[in-house]
């Protein structure tokens, strides 16, 4: 063809285009190709790679059109995930092209691919610039495109350079441009917070522009800037307010109540002028959006109090017709106001209860589920079968409601039955069963039948309220300990039921073992649940061990049961207990092994003892259950008691100053501990016998070459100063002439005297394991006795200062105070006392030894103890074998008179 009219086919595509034909692909040709070629995945994928070839050669070319084309196709492209940003510069060709549709097109594609490339928004600053000052009545449009593009593209760095352009563009004669320039700006209020600073008042002087449109963008910005911090905006309160009592614009008025909502948040004052002028509004409109916006800025901009009765009565009057209304958008949100009003004070909700009841019935999932949450501000004693009756009855697949006559079914979700189901548990729990009224016989039916229906939920959290519902009915209502116990078990000894309600299971072995006494076959029991273990998990494993050990002592101490008959049943509990101490569960393993070892005790003692049962049995074992009965707690006590402990594990117990000062001292003590040791070697040695006479000249010669004596008697006056306010230490100068004695004696005792006796130091009688002579044994504390007046005939009285039993004393100057001269009258019941030739004894050998010994456990620089064992003296009365047999049995049972294990799961 090219021969005939001499011209080429691409000067033919261009003399056509001006006539609207183009040879190349449109977007609409694009679309029908996508269309077409998606039979498979391969082949869509093979056309758009195509497509996108095509259209990098077709934005390379010089023609504006082409070029237009290709940026508008790849703008298309890119919501299938195609990157365009390598074609940035072609597309801001197009936006500085003077067609207004290839310019609109070019900010379309900048708003889709111009925040990835900084670099770009550079060459873009002064295009925009150009484009904004416009201002000829055909460029109007352009500027508009222009301030729609920028709100999608700007920067805090292009937010910085265009905002006087913006604020320039607030005084031009056109409300078009000045409504754009306003919703403009809010983007670069957000990108660059100074320009709201240096420009806010201009910007709040577009409150008061003629145009409506104008007012209506500034609220709205002025709203949702609010939003993010309404600080700056509480200083034209009195503006807004003039506006919301003048204007007339419904769109406006909400945009207001909006942003009062926010103020009023920030500053409380303004409930006291806006609340009046919000509820005039709201009963004299007709329009329902102002109602509810007027209800919302009440309800959320915190100006409902708990004691407005009024003000609440108000709101819900209206909210009820808007409950009612066909529109199920509307009734949803009411119910959500309906519970923000309820939340403040539920007995503003409570005189409507029948309109919440009726909305359970509603053919809207979503609106049940959210009235739901309404149900515990209107349960009442009146109401509160009528409302679980109806939620007992949502436990279906499919629910039939009557719409206009007509029957329509709604499936119930999984979700929905299982919010039900927590409801119900927590409608009847209120305040400690205030709702119930007293009849637990008709709450421990609504918990057995919410245990069946709740099986298909396998809903663990389900399965956990339901086990304490009935743990805290018999702990809290003894009356109804043995119609739930009886309840418990025929649930629990059905397999669908332990296997879906594992956690209901936990506490219902828990409640066996802790009210066994009500059960009489407790053996029949334990086969039971011996049998179902290996099905068991292990949360539910770590309760039954010491539940099986409660069965078995309620079991054994029950009349009429054989010898034999409860040698088998510890023979299995024990073969159980093997089993199970074994398990890589460590709770498991622990109570296992503790209570296997208390078994086999038993086992052994039944073994030994000829008549009868033994009284480890009798009275031990029952003593570490039995001993108090438990008692009802508050939900959360222990939490709320472990948060109050803290734990400062950063700061140092000593300072650096103090921790030096420790290390000098302890050094101090080794060159002491060394003195000391050089100077019991040389007493040693000339001790030994003087017929070795060549020991005692190498050990003096020794000791002359360490030390001059100038040097060891500064030394020994250094120490003898710092030791003067030691208590552990004893004066030097006394040490030749039995200086150590700790109890001086008196013999001047008047009779009839009254003598006051100050605290006692008690003296372990245990003898050390070594070859050295008995010493003081020394500890960690000094427990002391409370001080107490003996009188002549030797009765004790007790001081009433206000001392507790036993006192703990740190090593300090206090024990200069003690008297140790009072030897005759140390005589407390029941504990060792110290006779005259006790005492000389101890004297002796304390002057005998020599202090060194004494002094090796304090050399950290620590409290020390010294404590004394009791030995009870023996009794001088008469009394039978029997009696002195039975009071043997019986001291283990007196000092287990505390449970020994946390059995429950909230007594621990």
């Amino acid at each position: 063809m090219s021969s005939i009219y001499g011209t080429s086919a691409e000067d033919v595509k261009k003399r056509l285009r001006p006539f609207g034909i183009f040879f190349e692909k449109s977007l609409k040709d694009l679309i029908k190709g996508i269309r077409s070629n998606n039979e498979t995945p391969e082949q869509l994928q093979d056309f758009l790679n195509q497509a996108i070839v095509e259209c990098r050669e077709e934005v390379k070319s010089p023609d504006f059109n082409m070029k237009t084309n290709a940026v508008l196709k790849l703008t298309y492209l890119e919501m299938y995930g195609f990157d365009m940003a390598w074609a940035n510069f072609h597309v801001l060709e197009v936006m500085s092209s003077n067609n207004f549709q290839q310019k609109r097109v070019g900010y379309l594609a900048a708003s889709q691919s111009f925040y990835k490339d900084s670099d770009i928004l550079m060459l873009a600053t002064n295009l925009l610039k150009k484009d904004l000052k416009y201002d000829l009545s055909n460029e109007t449009v352009k500027m508009g495109v222009a301030l729609s593009g920028l709100s999608t593209i700007v920067t805090p760095e292009l937010a910085r350079d265009i905002c006087d352009d913006l604020f320039l563009m607030l005084n031009s004669g056109k409300p078009y441009v000045r409504k754009k320039a306003v919703t403009a700006l809010f983007k670069v209020f957000l990108q660059y917070p100074e320009s709201l600073r240096d420009g806010l008042s201009k910007f709040v002087s577009t409150l008061e522009d003629e145009d409506t449109s104008v007012v209506s963008a500034a609220v709205s910005v002025i709203c949702e800037l609010a939003k993010h911090n309404p600080g700056p905006f509480i200083q034209f309160s009195p503006l807004l307010y003039e506006m919301l009592i003048q204007i007339d614009n419904n769109w406006i008025i909400i945009r207001l109540l909006k942003l009062f909502t926010s103020l009023s948040k920030e500053e409380p004052k303004l409930r006291y002028k806006i609340l009046p002028k919000v509820l005039e509004l709201m009963d004299k409109t007709t329009a329902i959006s102002v109602i509810y916006e007027s209800i919302n800025c009440i309800v959320k901009g915190q100006m409902l109090e708990e004691d407005d009765y009024d003000t609440a009565h108000q709101c819900l009057n209206h909210l009820e017709s808007l409950v009612q209304s066909l529109d199920p958008n509307l009734r949803y949100i009411s119910c959500v106001l309906f519970y923000h009003i309820g939340k403040i004070n539920f007995e503003f909700i409570m005189q409507y209860d029948k309109l919440v009841i009726g909305l359970l019935k509603d053919v809207d999932i979503s609106i049940r589920t959210k009235v739901l949450e309404l149900c515990s501000g209107i349960a009442s004693t009146d109401n509160i079968k009528n409302l679980v009756r109806i939620l007992i009855k949502q436990f279906v697949d499919v629910d039939t409601v009557h719409v206009n006559d007509q029957g329509v079914q709604i499936d119930i979700p999984l979700n929905y039955k299982v919010k039900v189901a927590k409801t119900v548990l927590d409608v009847c729990c209120i305040n400690d069963y205030e709702n119930i009224n007293g009849d637990f016989d008709w709450y421990l039916k609504i918990l057995t039948d919410l245990c069946i229906v709740s099986q298909d939920l396998n809903n663990l959290e389900v399965s956990t309220l339901l086990g304490d519902n009935f743990r805290n009915i018999m702990v809290k209502v003894p009356s109804m300990r043995d119609a739930a116990l009886e309840q418990l078990i025929k649930l629990t000894t059905n397999d669908d039921i332990i296997a879906k309600l594992p956690n209901l299971l936990k506490e219902g072995i828990w409640c066996f073992g802790e009210y066994s006494e009500l059960i009489d076959n407790c053996d029949t029991l334990v086969g039971i649940l011996l049998n179902k273990a290996n099905k068991l998990p292990d949360t539910v494993i770590q309760t039954m061990i010491p539940a099986l050990v409660k069965l078995f002592s309620t079991y054994a101490n029950t009349e009429g049961r054989t010898k034999s008959e409860i040698s088998d049943l510890l023979s299995t509990l024990i073969a159980f207990m093997e089993q199970k101490y074994r398990s890589t569960n460590f709770d498991i393993q622990e109570r296992s092994v503790e209570f296997y070892e208390m078994l086999k005790l038993c086992q052994d003692a039944l073994q030994d003892e000829t008549e009868g049962l033994p009284l480890l049995i009798t009275d031990v074992l029952p003593s570490l259950f039995n001993e108090y009965e438990l008692g009802p707690m508050s939900h959360g006590q222990q939490q709320q008691l472990v948060k109050a402990l803290t734990l400062d594990l950063d700061t140092p117990f000593l300072s650096s100053v103090e921790l030096e000062e420790l290390m000098k001292n302890e050094e101090l003590y080794e060159d002491e501990a060394a003195y000391y040791s050089d100077k019991e070697s040389v007493k040693s040695a000339a001790s030994a016998g003087s017929s070795d006479g060549s020991v005692t000249q190498d050990i003096s010669s020794e000791k002359d070459i360490s030390m001059t004596e100038e040097e060891l008697a500064a030394l020994e006056e250094r120490r003898r100063q710092e030791r003067l306010d030691n208590p552990f230490y004893l004066n030097d100068d006394k040490i030749d002439r039995a200086e150590t004695k700790l109890i001086e004696l008196s013999d001047n005792d008047d009779e009839g005297e009254t003598k006051t006796i100050e605290p006692v130091i008690k003296i372990s009688t245990k003898k050390k394991k070594s070859n050295k002579s008995p010493s003081v044994q020394i500890l960690s504390d000094i427990v002391v006795a409370p001080p107490s007046t003996i009188t002549k005939e030797g009765k004790k009285k007790s001081n009433t200062s206000g001392h507790s039993d036993a006192i703990t004393l740190s090593t300090s100057n206090k024990f200069k105070s003690f008297d140790f001269s009072r030897k005759d009258n140390i005589d407390y019941d029941g504990e060792y006392t110290v006779d005259q030739e006790e005492l000389e004894k101890l004297k002796n050998k304390l002057a005998e030894q020599h202090i060194s010994d004494n002094l090796t456990a304090i050399q950290d620089d620590k409290e020390e103890v010294i404590v004394i064992k009791k030995k009870k003296k023996k009794k001088t009365k008469d009394g039978s074998k029997k009696e002195k047999t039975k009071k043997k049995y019986k001291e283990p049972a007196e000092k287990a008179s505390t449970p020994a294990i946390s059995l429950a799961p909230n007594e621990s």
